[in-house]
């Protein structure tokens, strides 16, 4: 009896290519996230495929094609329950920002008996983990903006973080030892929209259509390939028999494994007939328009990477609840408007000098430092690191996002069926979000643009606040034409300048600052493998608490 015997996807597409043709086969490959040299296919036509445009960076999906986890940066450290109990023994930490990383480097460390001091440059909590609402501000470091949302608690902006995958758990269970309630955040709604201004006449498709047909004709296009008997020297027949059978029901084939449509998409008439078209499937769009559109490039499988997948949460109320609850632990260690100048060791720690909000120098000295300052900001503070430390704080990048939110009629739920979820565009805004929460309401807050590009995001860091909303009202007309008609009271915020942030999160890597300078240690997101989020800022919270705890217990 014939084994059964490995193939290669490298080798399965080239089988493709001999059935399909090689302009096919590469843009089948491209759809489904794999890649490959031309000649390792046998293919002779390159320029067929449409150009592959680079992903922008996202802190949740850095590439399209979700690659291999690399190694930790660092040996996973010990979390609280593990380090020795008294081992603080009254010893002192100034810590500088009351991010989250810094706020839970003081709850852990208050717990262990050190002595602990919040330097906080602002006059608020939080750092990036902040919600927006009816009368705050933002402010940049050329511009104030004053939230004009109507006063309503159920109408607010996070202009930071705003998601919480379920498998951090860490930032999980603060919230609930800290009592905060949750709610399902909806990543991805098949009721959104995908836009390109290069592909079905600029006009938005439903990202329900645009999955069932890539779908559907991926499954069509293997399944003619193992039909064919293309792949007869790599599959059995009963390997075959289940290929056949599993693309049948990924991709809704008909009984000969064609693809002409499926109610997966949709029906017609369901978008403007109040609901009542349920009998005819909708016809399938374009396979040509679905690769010019390049959404199979990172739309169609962000929700796919390990970050994106269902479920995420949210706050009730906003995600500042999560820095409130933080800064309620450890809010007798904070002194706010503190802005530090200098970051000096000495021959038994560490001297920090701030000025107070009367302007005057205040001089700090203690037994460590744990320093969460973004390097963006921390590279222009007096400070005598060691060459190496210094070096990479001075190249160290950063991401450099923008939002635009507005408040407005929930047209996008009254004449859309859209209830949370993200709609997608090629335009400089890239993403529309709904919201997740007060559905039946009237009102609602939408996100206009999420910019995490680097051309994008520069393109929004250059315009006054009202061009930016301007800017995001025309683009966003693109998807809903009645945007701009319904969209009021606009605010927006772009991180490279805010200031003590001046960026959004950390993108270069760690290494370096992964260990301690002296007595001096260093935390925040961007020395952690999550980037951008805020499990990643209290993963490296606990690095360097574990770096100041083991160095103790030795002592």
């Amino acid at each position: 009896m014939k084994q059964p015997t490995s193939i290669s996807r490298r080798h399965f597409l080239g089988s493709i290519g001999k059935v399909a043709g090689s302009s096919v086969m590469l843009k089948a490959a491209a759809a489904i996230g794999l890649t490959m040299t031309v000649s390792g296919c046998g293919a002779s036509n390159a320029s067929e495929l449409p150009p592959v445009t680079p992903p922008p960076t996202d802190p949740v999906t850095p590439t399209p094609t979700d690659p291999p986890t690399p190694p930790p940066a660092v040996n996973p450290d010990p979390r609280p329950s593990d380090w020795p109990q008294g081992s603080g023994n009254n010893r002192t930490v100034t810590i500088l920002g009351s991010g989250i990383a810094g706020m839970t480097a003081a709850f852990e460390m208050n717990k262990l008996g050190y002595q602990c001091t919040i330097l906080e440059a602002t006059a608020r909590a939080g750092g990036r983990c902040r919600t927006i609402r009816a009368g705050d501000t933002i402010e940049e470091t050329d511009s104030v903006q004053s939230c004009q949302f109507d006063n309503d608690p159920t109408l607010y902006f996070n202009p930071g973080p705003s998601r919480i995958p379920h498998h951090h758990d860490l930032l999980l269970g603060y919230c609930r030892q800290f009592a905060i309630e949750l709610e399902t955040f909806t990543n991805e709604n098949r009721a959104a929209l995908y836009h390109s201004t290069n592909a079905f006449n600029g006009q938005p498709q439903l990202a329900r259509r645009v999955i069932a047909d890539s779908r559907g004709y991926i499954s069509e296009l293997l399944s003619t390939a193992v039909n064919q008997n293309a792949l007869d020297q790599a599959l059995t027949t009963q390997e075959r028999t289940d290929i056949i059978e599993m693309l049948k029901s990924y991709g809704a084939l008909s009984p000969n494994s064609s693809y002409t449509g499926s109610n997966r998409a949709g029906f017609e008439g369901q978008e403007n007939t109040g609901g009542t078209g349920r009998n005819t499937p909708i016809a399938p769009l374009d396979l040509t328009e679905i690769l010019n559109s390049d959404f199979w490039q990172y739309q169609t499988s962000f929700a796919e990477t390990i970050n994106q997948q269902p479920t995420l949460l949210q706050p009730v109320g906003g995600m500042d609840k999560i820095a409130k609850a933080f800064e309620q632990q450890v809010a007798d260690n904070i002194t706010y408007q503190a802005v530090v100048t200098q970051i000096l060791k000495t021959d038994s720690g560490v001297r920090i000098v701030y000025q107070d909000q009367t302007g005057s120098d205040v001089v700090v000295e203690s037994d460590y430092c744990i320093c969460t300052i973004p390097a963006t900001v921390l590279k222009n503070i007096d400070a005598d690191f060691s060459p190496a430390h210094q070096n990479e704080i001075d190249n160290f990048n950063y991401a450099n996002p923008c939002k635009i939110a507005f408040q407005s009629r929930r047209f996008w739920e009254q004449e859309h069926n859209i209830y949370g979820g993200i709609s997608w565009t090629n335009q400089n805004i890239t993403q529309i979000w709904y919201p997740n929460s007060g559905f039946g309401r009237d009102q609602g807050v939408i996100v206009g643009a999420y910019t995490f590009g680097s051309n994008a995001g520069d393109s929004f860091a250059i315009l006054s606040p009202q061009q930016r909303l301007n800017t995001g009202i025309t683009q966003a007309n693109q998807l809903h034409p009645q945007y701009g008609n319904e969209v009021t009271n606009g605010i927006s915020i772009c991180w490279p300048k805010v200031p003590f942030q001046l960026g959004g999160w950390g993108t270069s890597a760690a290494n370096n600052l992964l260990n301690a300078d002296g007595n001096i240690y260093f935390a925040g997101e961007h020395l952690s493998n999550l980037k951008g989020w805020q499990e990643g800022a209290i993963l490296s919270a606990y690095h360097a608490v574990n770096g100041i705890v083991e160095r103790d217990t030795m002592l």
